[in-house]
């Protein structure tokens, strides 16, 4: 798997200019709750045009991609432009949260991802969430496995809703449909389920990891990982720059963060140190502990600028790593309403 994929989980809602911010990403499409939702004329284009300059351009290979995205076919017909060939390209996808889960879900999803992307086989797929509501959702999918079907509390169990999702993953992987199987947003609580029910263990777990939420529980949850040989794989390495401002201030007072991590006055210090720029740095961070990362980008600069923390490396000493490490944490108590607060690791 390429330690840098490119984040196909766009935000933006507007049609901005292509490579502003709010990234644009979302083709019309028929949302988790029968609605239709016509995003503006060219948002799906935005999606495409990205894939083909990460694929032909850039020379990019990983893929990160989900059906809760709505923009998979989208992704399909930048793949077909760029001229590489499948066999080149690792594409990972997921199941859920805005979907059902449960067994014949999760085999009905993976189903229809494969005609979405217009492809035999999907080299990784995850799932999405570990719980059937996300927490930015009102909406609860609806399941046609009894342990996932929340509106029967008689019959809803989470932790076996979980493993029958997971029993799918199994099937999807053993029938070749699907090259690997992992995990997203899981907790250790949720991978040790795993463990004990003596299932085959996810190749990858993916969850947001940066600076600002690394002793948060992503510290432990890496070690975790290792130890059981599970790949962590970061999104939003440098946050989510198009959704999401991390608070300046709580309750009157200076958190020490700064609106982005790119603002952050240690890695601006650490970029001039090193000669290279903020997002490289942080980037970089997470490549020396053994993390992949999926940056979203639809700028072609940017593109090229993470993928040459490998092409063109350099090295983040041990003491820099420390103080990187060491800088102030987004917790669930000074930022409750962004759903990627986990505070000591566990999902709210």
């Amino acid at each position: 798997m390429p330690a840098i994929g490119l984040g196909l989980g766009f935000y933006g809602k507007n049609n901005e200019p292509y490579g502003t911010y709010p990234e644009c990403g979302i083709e019309p499409h028929t949302d988790f709750s029968g609605h239709v939702i016509p995003p503006p004329p060219g948002c799906g284009l935005n999606t495409q045009k990205a894939v083909y300059i990460w694929l032909n351009k850039v020379g990019g290979r990983r893929l990160d991609c989900c059906n809760s995205y709505y923009n998979q076919k989208s992704v399909a017909r930048g793949i077909q432009q760029s001229g590489v060939n499948r066999s080149e390209i690792f594409i990972l996808s997921k199941v859920g949260p805005e979907f059902g889960l449960g067994f014949n879900d999760t085999i009905n999803q993976a189903m229809g991802i494969l005609q979405e992307l217009q492809t035999s086989w999907i080299d990784l797929l995850l799932v999405h969430w570990p719980v059937m509501k996300h927490p930015r959702e009102s909406y609860i999918p609806k399941s046609s496995d009894p342990t996932c079907n929340m509106s029967n509390p008689l019959t809803y169990d989470e932790k076996s809703c979980r493993l029958s999702t997971w029993s799918a993953m199994i099937t999807l992987f053993n029938r070749g449909i699907v090259r690997s199987i992992g995990v997203s947003n899981y907790n250790t609580t949720h991978l040790q389920e795993i463990i004990d029910a003596k299932m085959l263990l996810p190749s990858i777990n993916q969850v947001a990891f940066n600076p600002y939420n690394y002793r948060t529980g992503r510290a432990d949850l890496l070690k975790f990982c290792q130890k059981n040989n599970i790949q962590l794989v970061a999104y939003s390495p440098i946050g989510a720059l198009d959704a999401h401002q991390f608070p300046v201030t709580h309750e009157g007072k200076v958190t020490g963060m700064y609106p982005t991590l790119l603002q952050d006055p240690l890695i601006i210090s650490l970029a001039r140190t090193y000669k290279r720029t903020e997002a490289q740095v942080l980037l970089r961070w997470i490549h020396q502990q053994g993390v992949a990362s999926n940056p979203r980008s639809m700028n072609e600069t940017h593109m090229k600028e993470n993928l040459d923390i490998l092409s063109n490396p350099f090295t983040i000493s041990d003491d820099d790593m420390i103080r990187i490490a060491n800088l102030v944490q987004d917790t669930c108590e000074v930022d409750p309403s962004w759903y990627e607060c986990v505070g000591d690791g566990n999902l709210p």
